[in-house]
């Protein structure tokens, strides 16, 4: 089987590569420091703002959900997931679920995968026959068992189209039925026929040998022809495999035996190709176990040849596949044990079975490679083994390990590198610094080049490649051994980044004194308080160090570190570790506490360096500045997360804070989460105790007494009023709610949390320490709420607009809304609505049945208790919501993760029954409408017809026309290339770039079917017309070799025309095609005075350029422009005499059928290039409109020289309709068109009848002109 293996590419500008770097190194490291000042969100008001009123401006978590299902991200040990640790079968259900998630996640093919029981596998089936969204989680767990297949079946079947599985998920299970079941061998046949030898390989194995499984009758043909193709190598191999599974699944005993000695004849065939003897290694190692296997196999290890199968350029897995496809620890003893004998080759090849193993964890494992450690020559070394064994070093600790690991420190090596590669290396070396700054533990090995093919441009070097990675692992032993070894190859360390992690290295193993260390940590503290202590400069600092670092790693040369250096890099290494020894912790703490009478700056300082260390005496300090009441917001949050740990440990420390300051009595309780002192504090406590109890009390969910929180909202304290207000919100029961819109009537106040309950009209907060405290919750859903959607923002946006319409009406009483779907409850009648996009929408009335039912179905549901479903987070996740709203007050429902996405979203019955009643509710007919008519009055929908789609658009006077395609012409043509994506049973193809060419052909040769030109009458459609003169929408068909496109205008005069294909440039006299040039040429615009052609051209010298073609000899010249990407002339200006062009186009390209238009290509990249000259320039002005010209020029004005334009702004969601002019080349907006993109190609100004025409999605719509 192929093993993939890792070549780094090489940069295109190693200088900039370098700076890049190491800037970014020095980024991190100020970034470091800004941290301090910046987690809390509150940027330079941290110092001086309330932590309590800061406490309360952060999201608070959401109730649980138990409809939603708990992952184990953050609640199971790794052993839980053991394939030697297979959950018994009457274990809980979540434990099953939880563990084979994983394996089914973790599966690969030729690699061990533990065998589930029958018994589990139908509790876990079961499981899905409940939630059907939960199939493709599983199919991996389901293979090999026939009564799984029919179930999987079963499901495909009953969830149709707009079931519990998307439209993706069914092609996954259609495909898994597919290559484990019979249900679609035609299919599986019809790939499978096109097993071959590939290279000294074969393609097609896995639908081979799955096919021979499911159906062997379809197989056999295949089989015969393989087996009697003398030409073919490695599939005879295949095709015995095949037959070989066959005979095991029919127990045909005799033919078990006549295809395993076959396969195994392959095998020990020294004169056979590599990848046959590893596919026959594959066969044998893969199925059914057999007697005498072991003892077989054994014997190959002393094969020399089988070492390392070289395949296609690739090592393949060879020996080690027997390994890799077992019980972890099955073979480990057997293979220890052949490391020690003296016969080299078996020693090898056990070591690299033994190397396949590493990430077990098993120590005996490493142990007995450690003699590689010092002696290269033990074994030899494929791909890198004895590195692997280095680095595996650095993640578990063996004592034994030292001595080899400082041998091999200062193991050399003589390597052959590119010239430019050694500067390479060192770009990717300042690069790792980065990953080095932000996590120390994060150590990459650096290892040599490979592949250098050209002698003559190489050096040689000496190199030390197991260094880096033999620090890292010193650093994991913590063996004082090491100590002198690492101080002896500090000096040697030629930049910063290295000797930090030498230097941590040496601070892991206690080569530091206290002193050097409380010295390092002062250092670090007073960088802290001179760079940052002016909070108001803090970008400005921050930018400041950044540069200083890049310029240190720029200017650095090999020289040994200064005890400066030194001590700033302990500093730095202390700064990231994320504990401390308890003797150094006390010691900080004992300077904090001088410095608080002598230099409080630099104590705060030293408190923010120390919040990330987790040691007992940092603790007792920070739960000494909360009693003394002079704890920040992050010093709370910290506590807060780890107060169940504090508790165990430190409980009498927290005790001892409920003698302190009001305020840290109220955060005790939280700490304690004691309910006697959240009573005592409700019934008794001052302001500042209940306040704070409140804040905290709202980020652990704690359960306080709602009506004795309620009393403190007529509180004349107006933070006290905020905290209790607050917590009702996140308390989130049907009392509470209640509670606080009786203080907000008529405002439309909507409740319930989306991902957590984010505070209105405070800005997006973040706090580096918050993730603690939603993880100290137990629930992985909430820790999923913390970090909000991708898409909230359009959510709030939503029930902005929803609330400002329901407070502005008092004609309407209440509307529900869901995914763009909108339900408005009138006080004479209810109407339905959903949102074809940001501009038009679809409404019909909606009956009393069918408000009835939605009506129920919310009531059934328990609607108003359920909290938010989650099951994902961060900016790629999406979210979704319900909101049941009306002036008094109204309430959210909330969801992640939708349409599957993330494991989540698509499983939730509750979603999947409001997609479908709303699904429902769009099958009958609905009047199409613009939102902007009710912004701009006078919009007409001229035409919008079910069978045409509107392209383009034309009047003069009364002759109306309108370009359109007919919808079901062009989704047959759609259909017939592409394939019906809604047609389950249409075979699955793979991607193929001779397929894909094909098919790309065939839309080209058929771009224009089904498009015509249409007589407007009215707001009808009267008849198919002739296209109008001067537009060129639909290329006119002469019936030469080399078709005209739609911009053929460009390159036409009254006698003259030029053709572009990817044949050649063709000249056209009379009716007469001749080639001027072979190429591929697109795009040419030719200059009034004939001579001059500018065009693209496409090849594998220059890529993609633009060439003038002088005419008159048919030379061609290339045009200089700077940059990449594509590039190509758009058209000539005749007021300038020149030829505007577009580089570095990198605009995304729609489909053929796409209707919206693209926004206008950057000023930047639009040039005036002189034809005769080729110089080229900047063009001044605005030249976009010109630019948009495709089919047609643009419509000219009333005025000479002026032309309409249409310009689409992205960054306001409009577009801007107005005169373009071509003598200073500007543009004067008249009209702005909100929420509606088009450009001048997809409009057309009737200046007498004072009305602008567009088209748009299909439609073609009118505007009243200014």
């Amino acid at each position: 089987m192929k093993r993939k293996e890792y070549n780094p590419a090489m940069t295109a500008n190693l200088q900039r590569t370098l700076r890049a770097a190491s800037l970014c190194v020095g980024l991190l490291v100020a970034g470091y420091f800004f941290l301090f000042y910046s987690s809390a969100g509150s940027g330079s008001t941290a110092a001086k703002d309330d932590p309590i009123e800061l406490l309360l401006r952060l999201p608070a978590p959401a109730p649980p959900n138990p409809l939603v299902p708990q992952t184990s991200l953050y609640n199971r040990d790794e052993k839980f997931y053991s394939k030697s640790n297979v959950p018994k079968d009457n274990a809980p259900i979540d434990e099953l679920l939880d563990y084979w998630l994983r394996q089914n996640n973790s599966a690969q093919d030729l690699r061990y995968m533990p065998e589930i029981s029958d018994q589990a596998r139908s509790r876990i089936m079961k499981e899905i026959s409940k939630k059907p969204a939960l199939l493709t989680s599983y199919l991996n767990v389901l293979k090999g068992d026939a009564k799984a297949a029919d179930f999987v079946k079963e499901i495909y079947d009953r969830e149709g189209n707009g079931g519990a599985i998307n439209k993706e998920e069914r092609r996954m299970v259609k495909e898994w039925l597919m290559y484990n079941s019979p249900y679609f061998s035609t299919d599986l046949a019809r790939k499978a026929s096109s097993v071959n030898d590939s290279g000294e390989y074969v393609t097609g194995q896995q639908e081979l040998l799955s096919l021979a499984r499911v159906d062997f009758d379809r197989a056999k043909p295949i089989i015969d022809r393989l087996l009697g193709d003398s030409s073919l190598k490695t599939s005879k191999v295949l095709a015995t495999w095949a037959q070989y599974r066959h005979a095991l699944d029919t127990n045909s005993t005799g033919d078990i035996e006549t295809y395993r000695d076959a396969l195994k004849a392959f095998v020990e065939d020294k004169n056979a190709m590599p990848g046959m003897r590893d596919l026959a290694m594959d066969a044998l190692f893969s199925e059914k176990e057999w007697s005498g296997r072991d003892e077989w196999y054994f014997s190959l290890l002393g094969d020399e040849t089988l070492a390392k199968l070289v395949v296609n350029g690739q090592t393949n897995t060879g020996l080690t596949t027997l390994i890799l496809n077992s019980p972890e620890d099955k073979y480990v003893e057997k293979m220890i044990e052949l490391v020690g004998s003296n016969n080299p080759t078996v020693r090898s090849n056990a070591v690299r079975n033994l190397i396949a193993q590493l990430n077990i964890g098993n120590a005996a494992v490493v142990k007995a490679l450690l003699p590689w450690l010092e002696d290269q020559k033990w074994a030899i070394d494929v791909d890198d083994s004895r590195g692997a064994l280095v680095r595996k070093l650095s993640e578990i600790e063996v004592p034994e390990s030292v001595p080899g690991l400082i041998k091999i420190l200062d193991e050399k090596h003589i390597q052959s590198v590119p010239v430019a590669n050694t500067a390479f290396n060192a770009a990717n070396a300042a690069a790792n610094a980065a990953n080095t700054a932000a996590n120390r533990a994060s150590i990459s090995a650096n290892r040599p080049a490979s592949n250098v093919t050209d002698p003559s441009n190489t050096s040689q070097v000496i190199a030390f490649p197991f260094r880096s990675s033999a620090v890292a692992a010193l650093a994991k032993q913590k063996d004082g051994r090491a100590v002198p070894a690492l101080r002896r190859v500090l000096p040697e360390m030629s930049q910063s980044y290295e000797r930090d992690i030498v230097v941590s290295a040496i601070w892991e193993c206690n080569g530091f004194s206290l002193a050097e260390q409380l010295d390092a940590l002062e250092t670090a503290a007073k960088g802290v308080r001179t760079e940052m202590d002016n909070e108001a400069n803090l970008a400005a600092n921050a930018n400041a160090v950044a540069s200083n670092y890049a310029t240190t790693y720029e200017n650095e040369g090999k020289r040994a570190p200064t005890p400066a250096e030194i001590r700033a890099s302990l500093g730095r290494t202390l700064l990231q570790a994320p504990a401390i020894p308890d003797v150094l912790a006390r010691g900080v703490v004992d300077r904090i506490a001088v410095l608080d009478t002598k230099d409080k700056p630099l104590a705060l300082a030293y408190r923010r360096m120390i919040l990330r260390w987790q040691n007992a005496a940092i603790n007792i300090l920070l739960l000494r500045d909360l009693k003394r009441g002079v704890a920040d917001l992050d010093t709370i949050i910290r506590l807060l997360g780890q107060r169940k740990e504090l508790r165990v440990k430190q409980s009498t420390d927290i005790f001892d804070i409920r003698t302190g300051t009001p305020t840290a009595f109220g955060i005790s309780a939280c700490l304690l989460e004691d309910s006697a002192d959240y009573d005592s504090i409700l019934d008794n406590g001052n302001i500042e105790s209940k306040t704070a109890l409140f804040a905290c009390a709202r980020l652990l969910r704690l359960p306080l007494q709602v009506p004795k929180v309620a009393e403190n909202l007529k509180s004349p304290n107006p933070l006290l009023q905020t905290a209790a207000e607050r917590y009702l919100e996140s308390e989130d029961s049907l009392e509470a709610r209640a509670i606080v819109l009786a203080r907000h009537p008529n405002e439309a106040k909507i409740l319930g949390a989306r991902s957590a309950f984010m505070v209105d009209g405070v800005a997006e907060t973040y706090n580096e320490y918050l993730y603690a405290v939603y993880q100290s919750l137990g629930d992985s859903s909430l820790y999923n709420g913390w970090s909000g959607a991708g898409n909230d923002d359009q959510i709030i946006a939503t029930e902005k607009e929803l609330q400002a319409e329901v407070k502005k009406s008092d004609d309407l009483v209440g509307i529900y809304s869901y995914d763009d779907n909108y339900i408005r409850i009138y006080k004479d009648r209810v109407m339905f609505s959903w949102d074809e996009d940001d501009s038009r929408y679809r409404e019909r009335p909606l009956s009393g049945e069918e408000f009835d039912a939605i009506k129920g179905y919310l009531a059934h549901n328990k609607v108003d208790e359920l909290p938010p479903f989650i099951s994902c987070g961060g900016a790629y996740c999406e979210a979704k919501e319900l909101i049941m709203l009306s002036r008094v007050g109204g309430r959210r429902v909330y969801m992640t993760g939708t349409d599957g996405e993330y494991g989540g979203g698509g499983e939730f019955e509750f979603f999947v029954g409001l997609d479908k009643y709303f699904a429902g509710l769009k099958q009958a007919p609905a009047k199409l409408k613009y939102r902007l008519s009710r912004e701009i009055p006078g919009l007409e929908i001229v035409l919008a017809a079910d069978d045409l789609n509107a392209v383009a658009v034309w009047k003069d006077g009364s002759d109306f026309r309108v370009a359109a395609s007919e919808k079901a012409v062009r989704d047959k043509i759609k259909k017939e290339i592409d394939g019906d994506p809604d047609d389950e049973n249409a075979p699955v193809e793979d991607y193929s770039e001779e397929i894909e060419g094909k098919k790309a052909e065939l839309r080209a040769k058929r771009r224009y079917e089904g498009y015509a030109w249409y007589k407007i009458e009215g707001s009808e459609v009267a008849g198919i017309t002739s296209q109008p003169a001067g537009v060129e929408f639909l290329p006119m068909r002469d019936g030469l070799g080399v078709p005209a496109g739609e911009e053929q205008w460009k390159a036409r005069l009254a006698d003259l025309e030029i053709r572009a294909s990817e044949d050649g440039l063709f000249k056209v006299v009379r009716g007469r095609l001749t080639k001027v040039r072979d190429g591929n040429y697109r795009n040419p615009v030719i200059t009034p005075n004939g001579r001059w052609v500018l065009v693209g051209k496409q090849d594998d010298q220059s890529g993609q350029a633009i060439f003038r073609v002088d005419l008159t000899t048919n030379k061609e010249y290339q045009v200089e422009l700077e940059g990449y990407g594509e590039s190509y002339p758009l058209a000539f200006i005749p007021s300038i005499n020149k030829i505007l062009v577009i580089r570095n186009d990198y605009r995304y390209y729609r489909s053929d059928d796409e209707d919206t238009a693209l926004a206008d290509s950057e000023p930047g990249n639009l040039l005036l290039v002189d034809p005769a000259t080729g110089v080229a320039n900047p063009a001044p002005g605005e030249f976009r409109p010109v630019a948009q010209q495709t089919y047609r020029a643009l419509q000219k004005t009333a005025k000479p020289n002026e032309y309409w334009a249409a310009m689409i702004d992205e960054e306001k969601g409009l577009t801007e309709i107005g005169i373009y002019e071509t003598k200073t080349f500007g543009f004067k907006p008249i009209m702005k068109v909100p929420k509606i993109r088009f450009n001048s190609m997809n409009m057309w100004v009737d200046e007498p009848g004072k009305k602008v025409y567009f088209v748009y999605r299909g439609h073609l719509l009118s505007l009243p002109l200014p």
